[in-house]
């Protein structure tokens, strides 16, 4: 099996019930992740590595996913958006409707006003 050339990050972090942040897990991110390994295996894609991770912070937009190297960042993913993720893997090319910025990072809860 060659070296991964990308890594594919979805956070599944869960945070308690009460916290005001939500959590990717509790919006769907470990169906997204089983979903894009299993999609991983049937295109046979060894150079990619899917990697459940801990927070990205970028949680009011989650599930939140990064592809690195290429520091392309995604939010709000879902099941349906796994073949594209997957083509644009292949292809270079990220998916447009699913990119995050800045100023997804920057979103918090009313009651978080000054920090995490």
């Amino acid at each position: 099996m060659p070296m991964p050339e990308k890594f594919v990050f979805v956070c599944i972090n869960q945070r308690d019930p009460e916290h005001p942040r939500p959590s990717c897990i509790n919006n769907g991110s470990g169906d997204v992740f089983n979903a894009l390994r299993e999609e991983q295996g049937r295109r046979v894609m060894t150079n990619v590595k899917i990697v459940a991770g801990g927070c990205l912070e970028a949680c009011m937009v989650g599930p939140v996913m990064a592809v690195f190297p290429d520091n392309v960042w995604y939010g709000g993913v879902t099941e349906d958006d796994v073949p594209a993720i997957m083509d644009s893997l292949d292809s270079g090319e990220p998916v447009a409707y699913l990119r995050i910025g800045d100023a997804e990072f920057d979103l918090r809860p009313p009651e978080m006003s000054g920090g995490f």
